[in-house]
């Protein structure tokens, strides 16, 4: 599995007005980003990382803009993702900012031909829930539904979880690679999420892409096992408050993780732990470094 969802090629001129937010934003529901802010590091071989980057991952996004049209860096870019695109059906993510399809068709005819999101500083997150139909359906599905009703007359009523009606069973047989993970997860978090191992199948039975959520509950368990370690503690208080951090993070809900912190029904520093956790979960280690230091 490629370890980034997406790779965003971009101009530098449109980072601050555009770029910048809505990689934070992706990051933030955590779709895995491969974008230069995140990724490069003082002494970075820039050519390498972004050649790294390219090759493992899933998606591509290219944000097209007056800037973006004839720098060097992103005409090798967008030549390394069209090759991906052509020999290995990755898909491309077209954001046309401030151009039309015919300044498009002029710099590059195919990528005129693929549906494009109109890109917008006004609305970074339309755009973002566009890119989330490609990379995260499930968490798209799920955040179309909440905006449906927020902006309905719905009236809420408190029920017990026998009372709540399940989604249907969208996947009878799950592959064995994917039981052993759901089963890691289930061993890892059944202290904290108090449920037998054949609900918890049952439940990615039911998710609209399996694969997809066990990733996310793969890095919280992954940002879990980092917090506990830094803050040197086996306190199963912690780790429950911990493990409902990160699950609220996976869900999009940082503002109310830092509204309860701030208010003091969260501990800061489980917080602190929590957020640092999520956003570096993935191992900075990579082949070259195995190679070049023995690491």
């Amino acid at each position: 599995m490629e370890p980034w969802d997406i790779f965003i090629s971009h101009a530098s001129e449109d980072k601050e007005s555009f770029v910048d937010p809505l990689a934070c934003r992706l990051q933030e529901l955590a779709v895995r980003v491969w974008y230069d802010r995140f990724v490069l590091i003082p002494g970075d071989r820039i050519s390498e990382k972004i050649a790294e980057g390219l090759a493992k991952s899933r998606c591509g996004l290219i944000v097209i803009s007056k800037s973006f049209m004839g720098k060097p860096w992103t005409t090798y870019e967008l030549s390394g993702l069209v090759n991906r695109f052509v020999e290995e059906r990755t898909r491309l993510i077209p954001v046309w900012l401030g151009i039309t399809r015919d300044d498009v068709a002029a710099f590059n005819p195919a990528l005129a031909d693929l549906f494009a999101i109109m890109g917008d500083p006004e609305k970074i997150h339309e755009c973002t829930l566009e890119i989330l139909r490609v990379v995260r359906p499930q968490l798209h599905e799920n955040l179309s539904i909440l905006a449906a009703i927020s902006g309905a007359n719905v009236r809420f009523e408190k029920k017990s979880l026998s009372e709540i009606k399940l989604g249907p069973i969208r996947h009878h047989d799950l592959p064995p690679s994917l039981l052993v993970r759901i089963q890691n997860v289930w061993f890892a978090t059944r202290d904290v999420f108090p449920i037998s191992l054949e609900k918890t199948i049952e439940n990615f039975q039911r998710d609209l892409r399996p694969e997809r959520e066990i990733d996310v509950m793969e890095r919280i368990v992954g940002a879990l096992h980092i917090v506990m370690d830094s803050l040197q503690t086996d306190d199963p208080d912690v780790k429950q408050q911990a493990f409902n951090i990160l699950l609220s993070f996976s869900l999009g809900c940082h503002d109310q993780v830092f509204a309860d912190t701030e208010a003091g029904k969260i501990d800061q520093a489980v917080t602190a732990a929590a957020a640092h956790a999520w956003l570096n979960v993935v191992p900075p280690v990579t082949v070259s470094d195995v190679e070049q230091n023995g690491v």
